[in-house]
Formats: structure tokens, C-alpha cells, sequence
């Protein structure tokens, strides 16, 4: 019986980074660190659509939505290994997907690369009306399993979205490369 559950952020983990490299190429790093908030966290907390959310970025940055979205999807790229990595885990724990995004976007992504199997569940925060790091969002997430677990993880790339985690009793696992996953112990 499987009581360990693994869970696992979407962009910065299994896909590259899409929004802060996007506002890197056409801004300094303390701006575009200010336009990702301000335009990502109403999506990610479904406050507005995906369209919406590429309505406003070309009509406030002044560019054509056209090229935001292509130059958006040359940004997405699906980190093979970390598919490998989370089959392996599988085997041996209960694995969830909790990503802060706007709606529709991450469960076209993972249809298009074929990757939805991988999760026993998927967590997209414009569904819930939270986002990460809010505690609730994680609890959320581990009680909809109805179980006990002997150990829980989050598995992601920013380091607010796992530093305080041990106060609710998940274990944080700050991802820069396959090798963090070795602090899963399974």
C-alpha cells in the first residue's frame, strides 16, 4: 500500500519556466518580475481566462497578441527525464500535480505531451480560487486523497512555495535539477 504521496509543481519542474524568461526577453529582471505578478496571479487565481490574461498583456505592453503567444509557445518545453523520474515514483507513492496557472492552459499541455497519466490527481489553482504558497491550497490537495500519509512532498522550483511547508507537515523539496529529487526517500 502506497503511503507516501508525492507532489509536484508544473512550470519550473516537469516544463521550463514560461512567463518570467518571456518578461526577461522584454524587460529588466526587476520588471518583469512585476509585469509576471501583475498579470499571473488574477489568472492563476481564476480571476480571468487565459484569453483574457493575453488580451491584457498586448494591449497594456504593447505588443500583438499573435507574437506573445508564439513567442510563449517557443518557451514550453517538456523536460523528458522528469517524465522518467515521476514513472519511477509512481510505482511507489501517490503522485499529484498542484500548479498555479490559468485555466485550461496546464491540462492542454499535459494532453498535448501525453503526459495527464502520470497524476493520480491534478490541482490547477484558477480552479480552486488559490494559489500557492496559501497553506490551504496544499491541504487541499493531500486531503482530497481521503488517507493518511506516512510522508508527503512538494516538489517545486520556488523556493516560497516550499520553505514553510515542515509547518503543515509536508516536506519541501526546492527543485533546481533531477539530483533534488533524492531527498524523496521511497
Amino acid at each position: 500500500m502506497k503511503n507516501k504521496l508525492v507532489i509536484f509543481d508544473c512550470f519550473g519542474v516537469i516544463f521550463d519556466e514560461i512567463a518570467p524568461p518571456f518578461f526577461r526577453r522584454h524587460f529588466d529582471e526587476e520588471t518583469a518580475k512585476v509585469l509576471k505578478d501583475k498579470y499571473f496571479i488574477p489568472a492563476d487565481m481564476g480571476e480571468i481566462t487565459r484569453e483574457e490574461l493575453f488580451d491584457r498583456m498586448s494591449r497594456e505592453l504593447g505588443m500583438k497578441k499573435e507574437d506573445i503567444l508564439r513567442e510563449w509557445d517557443e518557451l514550453i518545453h517538456l523536460r523528458p527525464y522528469m517524465v522518467e523520474e515521476i514513472e519511477k515514483i509512481r510505482e511507489r507513492a501517490d503522485v499529484a500535480l498542484l500548479s498555479n496557472a490559468p485555466l485550461g492552459f496546464v491540462e492542454k499541455l499535459f494532453e498535448e505531451n501525453g503526459i495527464t497519466r502520470l497524476f493520480d490527481k491534478m490541482f490547477i489553482s484558477c480552479n480552486l480560487k488559490m494559489a500557492k504558497p496559501d497553506p490551504k491550497i496544499y491541504l487541499h490537495c493531500v486531503s482530497s486523497f481521503g488517507k493518511t500519509y506516512d510522508e508527503i512532498y512538494m516538489v517545486d522550483d520556488s523556493l516560497a512555495n516550499v520553505e514553510k511547508l515542515g509547518e503543515i507537515g509536508i516536506i519541501g523539496v526546492h527543485f533546481k535539477n533531477a539530483e533534488s529529487l533524492r531527498q524523496i526517500k521511497l
